[in-house]
């Protein structure tokens, strides 16, 4: 139980990446929070231990929910020690063969929806003196594709954001602290299959990204200075384990 007595806020968490996400933190002994759109597919969500394990339905890009969201966790828990940001579209489409509000939903979900919920979670951390940061990313952000512009768009920004953020609150002004992307690689997913263009029989299960976010959790060799003397770092999976 290398997690006990952490809780653990993890967003998209009903289906694909999140809930293996959730789950496995769970198995590992913290309270999770899984936060979806789905109430159907959040119940369905294997989840152990209901005392520590909490559902809680919203949209990452409504104020009012994610503010519901932090609120309800302080009042179950009383805390946030680490915030998985993984909530995402793909809605692939050419730009000029769909309606534009499509292409910024893509936008406003993957990027705005998680800055959003690091902006309500972060003061928490900061005040207790004690965060860790997750965002997922995606090989999209470097290797566009046809159809993906915003989803390769939206990717782009999640890393710089998670580099600027780690700039602004990560060491040395907040020691423990911590800001990370994470670059699951190719897995098998709902999205991943909507995207289309790979061999399903090359994509890793969603389980396989869960050990990788643990050693972020921890940082363990993950935070690493560069010469600006920030900390952050995307990891590219798969990354061996011992």
């Amino acid at each position: 139980m290398i997690l006990q007595g952490k809780v653990v806020l993890v967003t998209g968490a009903s289906r694909g990446i999140g809930r293996a996400l959730a789950v496995g933190f769970a198995a590992d002994g913290a309270s999770v929070v899984a936060f979806a759109r789905s109430a159907q597919e959040l119940q369905e969500t294997p989840h152990g231990d209901p005392e520590h394990f909490l559902m809680v339905v919203g949209d990452v890009t409504s104020e009012a929910d994610v503010d519901r969201l932090v609120a309800t966790t302080y009042d179950r828990f009383g805390q946030i020690d680490v915030l998985v940001n993984n909530a995402g579209i793909g809605n692939p489409g050419a730009l000029l063969a769909r309606p534009f509000s499509d292409w910024a939903d893509v936008i406003r979900v993957n990027l705005l929806g998680l800055a959003l919920c690091t902006h309500r979670v972060l003061p928490g951390m900061i005040t207790r003196g004690y965060g860790r940061v997750i965002n997922l990313a995606s090989r999209a952000a470097e290797f566009p594709r046809p159809t993906l512009s915003a989803y390769g768009t939206s990717k782009a920004g999640v890393l710089s954001f998670t580099q600027a953020l780690a700039t602004e609150v990560g060491p040395p002004s907040h020691p423990d602290i911590l800001i990370n992307a994470l670059i699951p690689g190719p897995t098998d997913t709902a999205m991943t299959r909507q995207q289309g263009g790979r061999d399903p029989a090359l994509l890793q299960a969603p389980e396989a990204v869960y050990p990788n976010s643990v050693r972020l959790n921890f940082c363990m060799a993950v935070a690493l200075s560069d010469t600006s003397g920030q900390y952050a770092r995307s990891i590219q999976l798969p990354w061996p384990i011992h």
